[in-house]
């Protein structure tokens, strides 16, 4: 008997040790605000259709946006072919723009966005892929 609830307390243990565990490793934002930020990215041909969308919290909130299309290179890494920077927004940042690609590369976009509202600064970071 006093086996049995050795057993018990040291499954008791684990269990909660691997449900912290299980806990830990969910996504969570990286952001505190409940702006939301919706990049795309088109490659048709040579053109790369760049697209962000962003909608504050509050419609006073003060958005600002550098936006870069990046190319990924024959190591993995991602390098800056052309960018766009200070796109400005109140409540909500809507911007298109087209660059130039090769066909049959990888790029994405790296859309950095400061969302700045009565409830402090928000520095967030969203990408989007394309071939």
């Amino acid at each position: 008997m006093r086996n049995r609830r050795l057993l018990f307390a040291l499954f008791l243990c684990l269990a909660m040790v691997f449900g912290s565990v299980a806990w830990a490793t969910e996504i969570m934002p990286l952001w505190d605000s409940c702006a939301m930020c919706a990049p795309d990215l088109y490659i048709s041909g040579n053109t790369a259709n760049c697209k962000l969308d962003v909608y504050a919290e509050n419609s006073s909130d003060k958005i600002t946006a550098n936006i870069h299309l990046q190319k990924r290179n024959s190591r993995g890494n991602y390098t800056t072919q052309q960018s766009w920077t200070n796109q400005t927004g109140t409540g909500k940042l809507r911007f298109s723009a087209t660059g130039s690609a090769s066909s049959g590369e990888s790029y994405r976009i790296k859309c950095d966005v400061v969302v700045d509202g009565s409830g402090g600064t928000d520095n967030i970071t969203v990408y989007a892929y394309g071939n």
